[in-house]
C-alpha cells in the first residue's frame, strides 16, 4: 500500500489561498477516482475537489472553514499504486483517459464545476439545523485525530475572505449575511459583496446620516429658556425607587456574565417571523426564546434555588415559574408577571409575552399581574446596550439580563476565529441564597439552552 496526498489546487495564477467549505467524505471511506472529496472557495469561484485515484481516505488534515495556501495538503489517501509526491505540481487538469496513478498531475485533485445550486434565498424550514459544526455529545470526547464529518453544513456562514472584504469596504456583517448568496447552498461569495457595493451597499452609502453637532447652551432648547425645573416623582417612579433602594441596600448581589452564540435562533427567527406574524397577528421577538432558555435551565433541580424567594429564616424554592418580564413604559420600567410560564408552549408563551408587554405600556394590567414573580428576565439589548448589570427584584433571588445581539469575533472550538452574532447574558444572584460556582453553572445552562435549543419544537 502507498500514501497519496491531496493538495489544495490552484484556481488561476492570482489565487494564493482557498477555503475548505465542506467535506463530502469522512476518514475511512472507500473512494474512487472522480468522486467529490470536498467543496472549497477561492477568491473567484466555488469549486469541488475530486478524488485523484482509487483508494481509502485515511485522514482529513484541514477542517471546514479553514483557509489554506495553494498546495497545502488537505488529506491522505491509501492507494495500491505508488503516486509521486510533488508539492509544486502544475495546475491540475482532469485526465479521465489516463490510468489511475499514472502521473503526478492525477493525484493533485482535479477541479470540477459545482452542480446546480438550490434556489438562493430559500428560507430554512422550521427546526432546520444551522450549517455549523455539530456540537459533541455531552460527555463524549473526540477520538484522537478524528476528522470532520462529511456533510456537516452551516447556515448564514461567511467565509474569512468575504469577512475581510466586507470589513475593508465598510459593509456590516449582518447586512452581508442577508444578501442573496450565489455560492454553493446559497452562501454569500465575493461576487455577491462586490455586487452589493456596486449597488450602493458599501461605506459610500451609510445607513444613517451624520449627526450635526451644535454649539449653543442647552437652555436655548428649553421652554422660555429655563435653566432648570423640578419634576415631582410619579407614583410609579416612587415605587421603582423604593424597590431598587431596597434591592441595593438589603441584598448582597453579584453578577456573572457569559456570551451566547445566537446564530441558530437568529436564522430561525429571520426565516419564520413573517409567517408567524401572518398566522398570529403578533411580531416574533427574541424574548420567548430567552424565556424558554431560562425556564429550561430552571428545570434542573441543581438550579432550583435561583427560582426562589429569600426569607429571613428560610429559602422558599418554587417549582413553578412565574416569570417577571421587564417592560419599558412611558412612565418607567414595569415588571408584569407571566404566571405559570413553565407550562406554556412556544406560541402560547410568545403571544402571552407580547400581550403582557402591550398592556403594561397601555397601563391596563390588573393587580395580580405584577405580583408573585419567582424570577425576572430583562432584555436591555432592545436599547442597543451590549451588556449590563441588572439589580434583583426583591424578594427574588435572581434576575437574568440579556444584551444586544452584535456580530463580534469569537474563538471557535477548533481554534479558529470567526465573526458570530453574540449576546451577553448577565445573571445577578443573591449571594445569601447561592454561591458563585452555582451561579456560574446556572449561567452556563442558560447559554447552552440558547445555543443548542431544538428549534424543530417551535411549531406555530
Amino acid at each position: 500500500m502507498h500514501i497519496a496526498r491531496v493538495r489544495m489546487p490552484r484556481m488561476g495564477t492570482s489565487v494564493h489561498e482557498s477555503t475548505v467549505v465542506e467535506w463530502k467524505k469522512a476518514a475511512g471511506d472507500r473512494v474512487t477516482r472522480g468522486e467529490v472529496l470536498l467543496t472549497a472557495e477561492s477568491d473567484k469561484v466555488d469549486f469541488e475537489v475530486e478524488c485523484p485515484v482509487d483508494g481509502t481516505l485515511t485522514e482529513i488534515l484541514v477542517a471546514p472553514d479553514t483557509t489554506v495556501p495553494v498546495g497545502e495538503v488537505l488529506a491522505l489517501l491509501e492507494t495500491e499504486a505508488e503516486v509521486p509526491d510533488e508539492a509544486e505540481a502544475p495546475p491540475p487538469q482532469p485526465a479521465p483517459s489516463k490510468a489511475p496513478g499514472a502521473t503526478a498531475e492525477e493525484w493533485v485533485a482535479p477541479v470540477a464545476p459545482l452542480p446546480p445550486r438550490p434556489q438562493a434565498g430559500t428560507a430554512p424550514q422550521a427546526g432546520a439545523a444551522p450549517r455549523t459544526a455539530a456540537a459533541p455529545q455531552a460527555g463524549a470526547a473526540p477520538e484522537a485525530g478524528a476528522a470532520p464529518q462529511a456533510g456537516a453544513g452551516r447556515a448564514a456562514w461567511i467565509s474569512p475572505r468575504v469577512q475581510r472584504l466586507a470589513a475593508e469596504r465598510g459593509l456590516d456583517l449582518g447586512a452581508v449575511s442577508r444578501l442573496k448568496g450565489t455560492g454553493a447552498g446559497g452562501r454569500v461569495t465575493a461576487r455577491d459583496v462586490e455586487r452589493c457595493l456596486r449597488e450602493g451597499g458599501g461605506a459610500e452609502a451609510p445607513e444613517a446620516p451624520l449627526i450635526a453637532l451644535r454649539f449653543t447652551p442647552l437652555a436655548g432648547d428649553s421652554p422660555e429658556g429655563e435653566r432648570e425645573r423640578r419634576e415631582p416623582h410619579s407614583r410609579l417612579r416612587r415605587r421603582i425607587a423604593e424597590n431598587l433602594t431596597r434591592s441595593a441596600r438589603e441584598i448582597p448581589q453579584v453578577t456573572n456574565f457569559v456570551e451566547a452564540d445566537m446564530e441558530r435562533i437568529r436564522a430561525w427567527r429571520e426565516a419564520n417571523k413573517e409567517e408567524f406574524l401572518r398566522r398570529h397577528g403578533a411580531r416574533l421577538s427574541y424574548t420567548p426564546f430567552l424565556a424558554l432558555a431560562l425556564i429550561d435551565a430552571l428545570r434542573d433541580p441543581a438550579h432550583a434555588r435561583f427560582n426562589a424567594i429569600y426569607e429571613e429564616d428560610a429559602l422558599l424554592v418554587r417549582r413553578y415559574v412565574n416569570l417577571g418580564i421587564a417592560v419599558d413604559t412611558e412612565g418607567g420600567l414595569m415588571v408584569p408577571v407571566l404566571h405559570g410560564a413553565d407550562a406554556l408552549g412556544f406560541v402560547e408563551l410568545a403571544l402571552a409575552i407580547e400581550d403582557l408587554a402591550a398592556r403594561a405600556r397601555a397601563g391596563a394590567l390588573g393587580p395580580d399581574e405584577v405580583r408573585e414573580g419567582t424570577i425576572t428576565l430583562t432584555n436591555f439589548g432592545a436599547s442597543g446596550v451590549v451588556s449590563g448589570n441588572p439589580l434583583i427584584n426583591p424578594p427574588q433571588t435572581a434576575i437574568v439580563g440579556t444584551g444586544a445581539i452584535v456580530p463580534r469575533p469569537a474563538a471557535l472550538p477548533d481554534g479558529s476565529v470567526a465573526v458570530r452574532p453574540l449576546m451577553s447574558v448577565a445573571v445577578t444572584f443573591d449571594h445569601r441564597a447561592n454561591d458563585g460556582m452555582a451561579a456560574g453553572r446556572f449561567a452556563g445552562a442558560v447559554r447552552a439552552a440558547l445555543e443548542r435549543m431544538d428549534l424543530s419544537q417551535m411549531r406555530y
